[in-house]
């Protein structure tokens, strides 16, 4: 649902007629026309919200012809903002841009767009809701522009609402950024300014009270504080900033559900859930699939319920890819991805994997974009603060030359880095030449360190009963599986663990984890080395495969035996091809 920043808005039918109708009346037959549609509007805008904007752009169109330029901006306006309460964002962007453009024209200080100046459509309101509608699609660096433009305006003209909603607005950055704490702060600091505030009309004053009060609960369970997210919520519920406003109450109890989800008490949390996935319906019947879909699949995920999960989250999936970009789809990918590995589908869980970690690699590139605007404005501060002094140049120059320094620094250690990697590359190749070594001894790491150095007590033959026990397990690839540990394997063989690791320890000199770990990480470089389509995998195709619970395990072992990075070693193997 899309992040509101609200003001005067709704724009409802009599603010419509109040500020325009006056003159309509210039044109009798166009009158009758405008309270016509007016009054369809009317009929419509909490039942349909799309049928109210096709009305509203019949509006548009007469007052184009009649070239009423009150009109046409309010119908821009009304357009603009609904599409974004039902996540229509490039058509939100569409008409704000033709609405600023007619703003920067016209004088609101001439007697008849006074009414327009006085109900608050002003340049810095449509500049944030392009923001919103902006950061809403992915295209952050155009959302952070247009937020600067409106801090700038809300200063320089001292505008007590702008100036108390602007740090939320920004602080939605830091979260998509994943700094929540920063985030938290500017959160705080929009509610303070909006609750001290004596000069905000209250139903504006109470919107955004209760959009700041979500957006607090929620940084509070990002930071893992569920009870501070749990009593800001109810906070707000005792207040009745839920009442003001159909979105703000499905996003209310929308929230109380994701505190019970955190607490997993899933029951709970379905309750809510289902609850506000109902109303969302009612609210749009269009949009209304994809409000709580990821939520509500989580749940039913939990309650293994896994059909029901995956065909709300396939069908919120559907709807929200219409208006906002696969990389916000990401939790939705990688929550489909578990399911159908619970159901036994793991192609259809390779596949969402698959798109969760493409996916996934764009957010942090998005990220880095939120950070480099940050540290561009910081950087912008730094220069403005300097620029009477008379050594700007040499602080330029001098900045310039380390980061000269740096970027060549880094490249020879680039250089130097491949030049290391590509030798430890043809090392671990030329193992697989050696004749007189066994393929499955190319890794072959040694403990320091042992568990179990007494080894006394275990007899020649349970020795070599455990010795058999292993190789047999070793050739049914059983150390491949995410739940070979110790006591399964004992368990396996027949013997205890005490036994199993002194004799690992005895006969092979490595601890029971560095034994499992050397046949898997034998195990990748043979099967990479042999099998192309196995190197096509993603990274944690392949480490699931290995009996890795995580890409990282995988990559962590992978390096620390062979001293490569498996995506390194993939991409030199290509080479060779």
């Amino acid at each position: 649902m899309a992040s509101q920043l609200k003001k005067i808005i709704y724009v409802t039918l009599f603010s419509f007629l109040s500020l325009g109708s006056s003159y309509a009346q210039d044109i009798e037959d166009n009158k009758k026309e405008y309270v016509k549609l007016s009054d369809s509007v009317g009929k419509y805008f909490k039942i349909d919200k799309r049928l109210a904007i096709e009305y509203v752009k019949k509006i548009y169109s007469l007052a184009t012809v009649d070239e009423d330029t009150l009109k046409i901006i309010m119908s821009l306006h009304f357009i603009g903002r609904e599409s974004q309460f039902i996540s229509e964002y490039h058509q939100s962007i569409l008409y704000f841009e033709k609405e600023l453009e007619l703003l920067r024209r016209i004088d609101l200080n001439n007697e008849k767009f006074e009414a327009l100046h006085n109900s608050q459509f002003e340049e810095i309101e449509v500049l944030a809701q392009l923001g919103q509608n902006y950061k809403e699609l992915g295209q952050i660096e155009k959302a952070f522009k247009l937020y600067n433009q409106c801090v700038e305006i809300a200063n320089n003209e001292n505008l007590e609402f702008y100036k108390a909603v602007m740090p939320t607005i920004i602080g939605e950055l830091f979260s998509v950024k994943g700094d929540y704490k920063k985030a938290l702060e500017k959160h705080k600091e929009s509610f303070n300014l909006l609750n001290i505030s004596q000069n905000i009309e209250l139903p504006t004053k109470v919107f955004n009270m209760g959009s700041v009060t979500l957006k607090l609960s929620d940084t509070y369970l990002k930071l893992n504080q569920k009870d501070s997210a749990n009593w800001i919520l109810k906070k707000g519920l005792r207040e009745k900033l839920d009442t003001i406003d159909e979105t703000l109450k499905i996003e209310f109890i929308s929230q109380q559900g994701k505190v019970y989800l955190v607490k997993k008490e899933f029951e709970k949390s379905l309750h809510y859930f289902e609850n506000a996935n109902e109303l969302s319906y009612q609210y749009d019947s269009v949009s209304g699939p994809s409000y709580v879909s990821l939520e509500l699949g989580e749940c039913y995920f939990n309650l293994k319920e896994y059909n029901k999960a995956i065909e709300i989250l396939e069908k919120g999936i559907d709807v929200k890819k219409q208006n906002t970009k696969e990389i916000y789809l990401t939790d939705d990918f990688k929550l489909l991805a578990k399911i159908y590995k619970a159901t036994g589908d793991l192609e259809k869980s390779n596949e969402y994997y698959e798109k969760y970690i493409l996916n996934q690699t764009a957010l942090e590139k998005s990220k880095d974009t939120i950070t480099t605007s940050f540290h561009a404005q910081e950087l912008s501060k730094l220069v403005d603060d300097k620029a009477s002094q008379k050594n700007k140049f040499y602080l330029y120059m001098s900045i310039g030359f380390g980061l000269l320094i740096v970027l060549v620094a880094y490249i020879f250690y680039l250089i130097r880095e491949k030049r290391k990697n590509t030798e430890k590359f043809k090392a671990l190749l030329a193992k697989f030449n050696q004749e007189e070594k066994s393929i499955t001894e190319i890794i072959d790491t040694k403990d320091k360190v042992l568990e179990e150095k007494v080894t006394a007590d275990v007899n020649e033959e349970t020795t070599e009963h455990i010795l058999t026990g292993l190789q047999s397990l070793k050739e049914q690839e059983y150390f491949l599986r995410q739940d070979c540990n110790s006591y399964n394997v004992a368990k396996k063989i027949k013997t205890n663990t005490s036994y199993l690791s002194k004799v690992i320890n005895t006969h092979f000199e490595k601890n029971f984890n560095t034994y499992i770990n050397d046949l898997r990480i034998n195990y990748a470089v043979l099967r990479l080395k042999n099998d192309s389509r196995f190197r096509s995998f993603s990274v944690q195709s392949i480490a699931e495969e290995l009996g890795y619970k995580s890409a990282d395990s995988f990559s962590k072992y992978f390096k620390l035996r062979t001293g490569l990075n498996p995506s390194f070693y993939i991409k030199q193997l290509n080479s060779l091809s």
